[in-house]
């Protein structure tokens, strides 16, 4: 179930030359976990068509608590630790309240 006071965060990531598929295969594999913690509505991965060096991460948590304890984990570290090697800049993060919906 959702409902406007959940907490919708959006990151951008740009993969060096040549680790595109290794950027996509880390957050694959950061995904899986994330879906399943508690306070996770959604969490979903998109490739720009304009750029496909660049995945968008949409993500939905019922509280800003529940993401603050979703960065503590031990998925994130991992995939943060692998980001060095493998992005072009440092992410771009924004989170965003819901102002109207279906």
């Amino acid at each position: 179930m959702t409902n406007k006071a959940d907490l919708i965060v959006i990151a951008a990531a740009k993969a060096k030359p040549g680790k595109e598929r290794e950027l996509e295969t880390a957050l694959r594999e950061a995904a899986k976990p994330t879906r399943v913690q508690p306070g996770s509505v959604a969490f979903s991965l998109y490739r720009s068509k304009e750029d496909p060096s660049v995945i968008i991460g949409f993500e939905r948590w019922a509280t800003t608590k529940d993401h603050e304890k979703h960065l503590q984990g031990a998925h994130v570290q991992k995939l943060m630790a692998a980001m060095g090697s493998i992005l072009a800049e440092p992410p771009q993060i924004q989170s965003y309240e819901i102002l109207d919906e279906n």
